[in-house]
C-alpha cells in the first residue's frame, strides 16, 4: 500500500508530461505549413515569380509586324521602284536622242560594215594644162567626197548629203550581186584603152575592186548612175 501511494503521483506526473510534449510528426507538420505560409505571403507582396516573363522576342515579330500588316507594301517609297522604272516603258525607246546613233544610221541597216564607195574615172588623152580625172566618193559617215574632171589642181568638194539620199546609195552600193561582180575575175568585159573607170567597195574590212571601163553588167550599171546622181545634185 505504501508503494501504490508512491506510484500514482509519478503515473499522473508522466501523463501530464507526455500531454504537454508535442509530437514530433506534429512539429515536421507544423514547421511545413509555416513555410507554406512564407511563401504565399510573400508571392502576394513581393516581386512576381521568376517564371513570369514578358513576351518573348525569339519569334521575331514586333510592333506592326505582329497584325501581319505591312505599311512598305502600300508605300511606293519603300518598295524600291519609282517613276517611268515601274511601269516598264523606258523613254529611251522611243527618243531617238538616248539612242546614240545619228546622220544615216538611223534610216537602214544596210550601213552595216559599209565603209566607203569609190568611182574613179578617167577620160581619153590629157592634153597638157588641163585635167582629166576625177572621183565620187561615198563615206559611211554620209559625206560625199567628189573631185570633178577638168578641174585643175584636183580640188576635192566634200558635203554630207541627206538622210534618205544616204539609205537609196546604199541600196545599190552594198547590193550582192555588186559585190559578185567586183570580185569576179578580170577583165570584166573589153575595155577601149583611151579611157579608165575603177570601182571600190570597202564592207566589212574587205576591198572589193574591180576595173569596170564601160563594161555592161546591171550591178555595174546601176552603182554608175547612183554616183553620177549625188555628184550632179550635190556637186554639180
Amino acid at each position: 500500500m505504501h508503494f501504490r501511494s508512491l506510484l500514482l503521483p509519478c503515473l499522473a506526473l508522466s501523463t501530464l508530461v507526455y500531454a504537454c510534449t508535442p509530437d514530433s510528426k506534429n512539429i515536421g507538420d507544423t514547421l511545413e505549413t509555416d513555410s507554406d505560409s512564407t511563401a504565399t505571403s510573400g508571392d502576394e507582396t513581393g516581386d512576381p515569380p521568376v517564371t513570369a516573363s514578358t513576351p518573348s522576342t525569339s519569334d521575331g515579330t514586333s510592333g506592326a509586324s505582329s497584325t501581319g500588316d505591312d505599311d512598305s507594301a502600300s508605300d511606293p517609297s519603300v518598295s524600291g521602284t519609282s517613276g517611268a522604272s515601274s511601269t516598264g516603258d523606258d523613254d529611251s525607246a522611243s527618243d531617238p536622242s538616248v539612242s546614240g546613233t545619228s546622220g544615216p544610221d538611223e534610216t537602214t541597216g544596210a550601213s552595216e560594215g559599209f565603209e566607203r564607195f569609190t568611182l574613179r574615172s578617167v577620160s581619153g588623152l590629157c592634153p597638157p594644162e588641163s585635167d582629166c580625172d576625177g572621183f565620187v566618193e561615198l563615206l559611211s559617215t554620209g559625206l560625199l567626197r567628189v573631185e570633178k574632171v577638168g578641174d585643175l589642181g584636183n580640188p576635192v568638194t566634200e558635203v554630207e548629203i541627206d538622210t534618205e539620199d544616204f539609205a537609196l546609195a546604199l541600196e545599190v552600193f552594198t547590193d550582192p550581186a555588186l559585190i559578185e561582180v567586183l570580185d569576179s575575175p578580170d577583165p570584166l568585159c573589153d575595155p577601149p584603152t583611151d579611157m579608165f573607170e575603177e570601182m571600190e567597195l570597202e564592207l566589212d574590212g574587205t576591198l572589193h575592186e574591180a576595173t569596170t571601163t564601160v563594161c555592161p553588167q546591171a550591178p555595174l550599171q546601176a552603182a554608175r548612175e547612183a554616183a553620177e546622181e549625188l555628184r550632179l545634185k550635190y556637186v554639180p
